[in-house]
């Protein structure tokens, strides 16, 4: 590589990384604000019903994504459409990259109310988002306690599979970082289909979240990537849970990886 086109691609680095400081400040302050300012909308809205609460979740949802779409100069694309038969329980599954994977996947399902399974730390100390995981469908685990995270799950799908709910779950555990899928927690997935037998399975792969955190806000990185794509469902009926876990699992792995 000649010492010029070397030069060139310094200094194209350098730039980017001064776009990605002057993009992180007004960024994180708009994404604060609409946290700390939706709070007390969620507290009226939830006077009101779970309706009208959701309504407020889904508006908040929006906001947070033209936030990053205006602000770091992301390309967000959404592949397919979610299958959710009205009057169906659904599973969702899907891997995991950033902590914007749920208002992307609950705003593009937004005629559903979706629940989530997530960690018991999420539940206290997060305006809005706390206060939302805690009142609409979804379930706090402690990942610590295996046998107590089994159970929560089941009982929260059996719930889900009774009231013909969406349950989301992300199978990984936690969120994959570098972008780099992790194996599956088989456990907790086939609980949750072991619990909604009457539910249709709903595949999703996300890519390119994981790059926005990437250096933990600091800084944010401009012009990312962001696919969410909704996958064929899967129709469980009179299939083996081994089997049908495993190929959700699968699907989702060959679609993370195409670029």
């Amino acid at each position: 590589m000649s010492v010029v086109t070397e030069t060139a691609l310094a200094s194209r680095s350098k730039k980017g990384r001064i776009i990605d400081w002057l993009v992180t400040f007004p960024y994180i302050v708009i994404f604060f604000a609409i946290l700390v300012l939706f709070h007390p909308f969620h507290l009226l809205a939830a006077c009101f019903g779970r309706k009208c609460h959701k309504h407020a979740l889904d508006l908040m949802n929006l906001c947070i994504i033209w936030n990053i779409r205006v602000t770091t100069g992301a390309r967000y694309r959404v592949i397919g459409k979610p299958t959710l038969p009205p009057g169906r329980p659904v599973v969702m599954v899907s891997n995991h990259q950033s902590m914007y994977d749920i208002p992307m996947m609950m705003w593009e399902c937004r005629s559903r109310e979706v629940g989530f399974i997530a960690k018991r730390e999420l539940g206290r100390g997060i305006p809005s988002i706390s206060l939302a995981l805690r009142r609409l469908g979804s379930v706090l685990i402690d990942r610590k306690d295996a046998t107590q995270a089994v159970e929560a799950i089941e009982r929260f799908g059996r719930m889900k599979d009774e009231a013909n709910e969406v349950a989301a779950i992300f199978p990984e555990g936690t969120r994959a970082k570098d972008g780099v899928m992790k194996k599956f927690k088989q456990t907790g997935l086939k609980a949750l289909l072991r619990s909604m037998p009457h539910a249709i399975v709903q595949p999703v792969a996300i890519r390119g979240n994981w790059e926005l955190l990437r250096y933990s806000f600091l800084p944010i990185p401009y012009g990312t990537s962001i696919e969410l794509e909704f996958l064929a469902p899967v129709e469980p009926e009179g299939r083996h849970i081994d089997e049908l876990s495993s190929e959700i699992e699968q699907r989702i792995v060959e679609a993370v990886g195409v670029a």
